[in-house]
């Protein structure tokens, strides 16, 4: 018989023992089931259908019939997916599946009369039906895990909506969006917010680690929420750099979730006072040499700079008493002006103490003691009052977050 006669007439002979074939493939895949596990009543009877349906293609594909749509291999892949289960255990189904349907189409006495070049085309057969449909699978499998890794994200981005809103949630709502979003909620919160514009990147949705909420916020910044522990800011430079965030991060006080937004706006309010501090094209500079996961992140924490965040909420006023308190100054050179009140800044720390504001700002003390007699006589009996000093240290402040 030629070649096309012998694959019709193996067909044939397989088509008649079609039920035996998926009988044989279903016992090779429950017998290699990871731990030798059985699969529940539901899982049997999907493996059932799927193995009859493999050898129905497979059959059909030997005769050069059409073969039937590959549409139940694709929902196949979707269901192990949905189930849970490994790409690999998917794909084994499919190689046990073919090594099953090879030996049992050897146990036909006609098969032992087949020429070489009969066998090696039943065995590319085999081979290419498992290939075909474990294309197919892998398609539902993968499509399954994008629209999974979908939901995900919006379910996780929900839940940073609720906890940054302008408006409050209630504790209910939000322990539904983060039962819904797989996200424990913990009785305090941090949110960090990146200083430059946030850019998305293939890939980069769901890179952060789980444990770190992310969501774009006013001009485009990213913001990370992450529970309050003694582990919270390895998580967010974690999430920063699998998200390729740029420029230093910004960490707001620990607060209760429904209180979130309040940890964003301090956390941004610091960022604003850095970035008037920063020389111009600092910012643009820093943004273009942050690229890479293993780069140093800068952090601003506002636990470290709660004084400046006090003096920011009403800057009107911080300026006005800084502008009353350096009048004296307003005459000096620019850089006498500096020395100068870079010692008032260290005599406010350590009054009286001469040699630990030499050490603290790195000078003799001859030259400390020279500097504080000129404050004397630009201040006079201010430096001895309670109430000035407290306003000279308030303007030395504001003077040093000027930008």
């Amino acid at each position: 018989m030629d070649g096309a006669r012998t694959r019709v007439t193996l067909a044939e002979l397989l088509r008649a023992r079609t039920d035996a074939l998926a009988d044989a493939v279903l016992s090779r895949v429950r017998a290699q089931a990871p731990g030798g596990s059985e699969p529940d009543g539901a899982t049997l009877r999907n493996l059932r259908l799927g193995a009859r349906a493999s050898v129905e293609y497979f059959i059909a594909r030997l005769a050069g019939a059409t073969t039937p749509d590959p549409g139940l291999f694709v929902a196949h892949g979707r269901a192990q997916a949905a189930a849970g289960r490994s790409l690999s255990e998917l794909l084994a189904f499919y190689r046990l599946g073919g090594l099953a349907m090879w030996e049992g189409a050897q146990t036909i006495p006609q098969s032992r009369q087949l020429s070489p070049d009969a066998i090696f085309s039943l065995g590319a057969e085999v081979l290419s039906t498992v290939d075909e449909l474990s294309v197919a699978a892998v398609e539902g499998f993968t499509a399954q895990e994008a629209e999974s890794l979908r939901l995900e994200l919006a379910r996780r981005e929900r839940l940073a909506s609720l906890l940054l809103s302008d408006r409050p949630s209630v504790p209910e709502q939000l322990a539904a969006a983060a039962a819904a979003a797989g996200w424990q909620l913990a009785e305090k919160v941090r949110v960090a917010v990146a200083a430059q514009p946030f850019e998305p990147l293939p890939g980069s949705a769901l890179a952060g680690p789980a444990r770190v909420l992310a969501a774009t916020v006013d001009g485009g910044r990213r913001a990370l929420v992450v529970a309050d522990d003694e582990e919270a800011e390895r998580w967010l430079v974690r999430a920063a750099r699998a998200l390729q965030l740029a420029g230093p991060l910004a960490i707001g006080p620990a607060v209760a979730p429904e209180a979130a937004r309040s940890s964003l706006a301090r956390a941004e309010a610091l960022l604003e006072q850095a970035a008037a501090r920063r020389p111009s094209g600092a910012a643009a500079a820093q943004a273009d040499g942050d690229g890479g996961h293993g780069r140093e992140i800068e952090l601003l924490r506002c636990d470290d700079h709660e004084i400046d965040l006090l003096l920011g909420a009403a800057p009107e006023l911080a300026h006005a008493i800084a502008a009353r308190r350096l009048a004296p100054f307003d005459t000096l050179p620019a850089s006498q002006r500096a020395r100068l009140l870079e010692t008032l800044g260290g005599w406010l720390a350590h009054p009286a103490r001469p040699q630990a504001i030499a050490d603290e700002l790195d000078v003799h003390v001859q030259t400390v003691r020279y500097r504080l007699r000129q404050l004397r006589e630009l201040l006079g009996d201010a430096l001895d009052d309670p109430e000035a000093r407290f306003e000279l240290s308030v303007a030395v402040r504001v003077d040093r977050l000027a930008p």
